[in-house]
């Protein structure tokens, strides 16, 4: 039996101006307006959760990850990415 990864539940919370992490956290009925949200790769989930204005920041291997799609789309039309 795998373990699971331990989440960081945040509910009902408005974010303003702040900087958040992606990673681990499940954001359930929050809003986050004009927010730096960082993600490296991890477990995350956005229930019932709007965003607005806010900028995605993305860190290792998140980053490398995003590299690796744009190049093979721009390489490769016509292929699809496949996430399973």
């Amino acid at each position: 039996m795998g373990l699971q990864p331990a989440y960081i539940l945040v509910e009902g919370k408005s974010f303003t101006k702040e900087e958040l992490t992606l990673d681990n956290h499940v954001f359930k009925n929050c809003s986050l307006d004009h927010c730096k949200v960082y993600y490296s790769g991890g477990p995350f989930e956005l229930i019932d959760t709007h965003i607005t204005e806010s900028e995605l920041i993305l860190n290792q291997p998140a980053k490398n990850i995003y590299s690796a799609i744009q190049i093979f789309k721009m390489k490769s039309p016509g292929s699809t990415i496949i996430s399973e």
